[in-house]
């Protein structure tokens, strides 16, 4: 289990670098790059979240889980592959915000509270909020492109 979970804190650090080399490469927007940089945040929180995890007892707060460790693996990869290529090449406004878009969505799965099953429900639902959080900026991200660009993403 502690493989588990630090896969998921490496995926959820990986994230948090990723959106702020974004913000760091944003010049004159000041709004997208406060955007960015509250999602690093957020993503080195998760981080914080899943080492609180880490030091429950397994057996008494989780039945197994949902998502394989290839699976894992495989997105952690994803991550690190995309944060190579953004410190190669910073992208422009736009493929910003449409990266950040797809990375929460492909990523929401992964977070412990999709990714877990929970024998405490106390436990779920604290875990369940760190998904929702991603929902939420899938939301805030969109509504954003929207506004700027006249079009959904």
């Amino acid at each position: 289990m502690d493989e588990f979970f630090d896969t998921c804190a490496e995926i959820e650090s990986t994230l948090s670098l990723i959106y702020r080399r974004m913000a760091n490469a944003i010049r004159g927007n000041e709004r997208l790059k406060e955007l960015l940089l509250q999602m690093a945040k957020d993503e080195a929180d998760h981080v914080n979240q899943i080492r609180f995890a880490r030091l429950l007892p397994a057996d008494a707060s989780f039945t197994g889980t949902k998502v394989s460790k290839t699976k894992l693996d495989l997105m952690l990869l994803k991550a690190q592959s995309l944060l190579q290529d953004i410190e190669a090449a910073p992208p422009a406004e736009e493929d910003a915000l449409l990266r950040a878009i797809e990375l929460e969505e492909g990523f929401m799965q992964v977070h412990v509270g999709s990714a877990l099953e929970f024998s405490d429900p106390r436990l779920k639902e604290r875990f369940e909020l760190l998904a929702r959080a991603d929902e939420e900026h899938v939301a805030t991200l969109r509504e954003y492109f929207a506004e700027v660009y006249q079009r959904s993403a």
